[in-house]
């Protein structure tokens, strides 16, 4: 395993407050399965609405798309080697979702196709715990852009559908199809308003239901307080600013998938960012960009092409949060040791806690303490090497020969007395 270089290294340590202050926050969130369990006792009670407006098909569209979901999910498990677990409600909670954001006529294959296709994007991107889209947005997307016949045509209510079999009945267009097509808003009461009392998706027009549900998951932590309150303020802020009606923000909110959106898919804990702060961006991001499609698009149900492009976006938003925190803190502090320091300093010159100053600010500069050794004031002289040049090379090597020529002449020398010595001896011997 090749050790880390040193990018990376300092990459690391430039991430490791992000990094800490992320794994803090971590431990404030609820766990996934119970956010997924409140939003799909909520979404029942929603369906209970639609069942009693449109019959028990909305129910067969409900099991239909919860079906499909969890046995794709089972072969998306099977074909990536992981086992499936029957404690994920995730697939519950998407199943749903779609059903709840379709109409009450559409046929079974279109719910088939949105469902598959849901969780198969979930498994693209890893399975659990690694996706980045909202399965529910991806699939929605997906069939309006196909279908739009027969996903954003609606029957009209308290029409009895059949569970089977062919549906030919007249279908009618939402308002928010209406607005886009003739420009004027629809003639509606505040209790039509509340009641949901216009024509739309099955899970979408119960206006006050939906209220109820957001405060109880509110009251649960099952959704982002920030992320919610951030979408809702700056979508309407903005729609206000750009049409000066506050009636025409009220429809934006009622219309399409955006009430629903903003509180079952929007605050998916897997597509949401960890820290508060980024989630409060995530929420204004989906706000402004939901509001700009609104203005400049003319097909309906842009709220979940906006959340997309969100969910795109939240991998980045803890990081910016964090960069905005600290930046913030640096110019606080620059300002509070430095804006208005003559005026204080003068101040407690007067209350004799600091000397008197002129009409100049005196600057003191602190000592600084680099690790030098110390000094001790005495100089030390430095033998500089002479260059040698031709000449006195040339002298070297003649000096060299020389001494070599003295040392072979004295070995000579002394193996002569050496031989004589011994000569001597022999002779005195005899």
């Amino acid at each position: 395993m090749s050790s880390p270089t040193k990018e990376e290294l300092l990459r690391k340590i430039d991430d490791a407050p992000l990094l800490m202050t992320m794994d803090a926050a971590r431990k404030k969130l609820r766990k996934p399965r119970g956010v997924y369990a409140d939003q799909i006792l909520l979404m029942l009670a929603v369906m209970v609405l639609a069942i009693y407006i449109y019959g028990l098909r909305s129910l067969a569209v409900c099991i239909c798309s919860v079906l499909c979901c969890a046995i794709t999910d089972m072969i998306g498990c099977f074909l990536c080697k992981k086992e499936y677990s029957f404690k994920d409600l995730s697939n519950v909670a998407y199943g749903m979702a779609v059903a709840l954001m379709l109409p009450a006529c559409v046929e079974y294959y279109i719910v088939i196709i949105g469902a598959v296709l849901a969780i198969t994007v979930k498994h693209i991107f890893g399975g659990k715990d690694n996706y980045i889209f909202n399965p529910a947005a991806v699939a929605i997307a997906f069939l309006i852009i196909c279908y739009p016949q027969q996903v954003l045509m609606y029957p009209e209510l308290g029409t009895e559908l059949p569970i089977f079999g062919a549906i030919d009945i007249p279908h009618v267009s939402s308002i928010e199809s209406s607005f886009i097509k003739n420009g004027a808003l629809p003639n509606l009461s505040a209790l039509d308003i509340f009641v949901g009392n216009f024509s739309g998706p099955m899970g979408t027009t119960h206006i006050l239901v939906l209220l109820v549900c957001a405060v109880c998951l509110l009251f649960r932590k099952s959704i982002s307080l920030a992320a919610t309150f951030g979408g809702i303020g700056s979508m309407a802020l903005i729609s206000f600013l750009l049409t000066g009606s506050a009636d025409i923000v009220v429809f934006r909110f009622i219309s399409g998938f955006v009430l629903f959106g903003f509180i079952f898919l929007a605050s998916d804990p897997q597509t949401l960012p960890v820290t508060g702060g980024g989630r409060l961006l995530y929420g204004i991001s989906l706000g402004v960009i939901a509001t700009i499609f609104r203005n400049s698009a003319s097909i309906e149900g842009v709220f979940v092409f906006a959340l997309l492009i969100t969910n795109a976006l939240s991998l980045y938003m803890d990081r910016l949060w964090f960069n905005i925190k600290t930046v913030t803190k640096q110019a606080f502090s620059y300002l509070k040791n430095n804006l208005g320091s003559f005026e204080r300093m003068s101040m407690d010159a007067k209350q004799g806690k600091t000397p008197a100053l002129s009409d100049t600010q005196e600057i003191i500069i602190q000592p600084v303490n680099y690790n030098m050794p110390p000094i001790d004031n005495k100089v030390t002289k430095v033998k500089r090497k002479k260059k040698i040049g031709f000449a006195e090379m040339k002298e070297g090597i003649a000096d060299l020969f020389r001494k070599n020529k003295d040392n072979s002449q004295k070995t000579e020398v002394s193996h002569g007395d050496s031989k004589t010595d011994k000569a001597e001896e022999n002779k005195t011997e005899d």
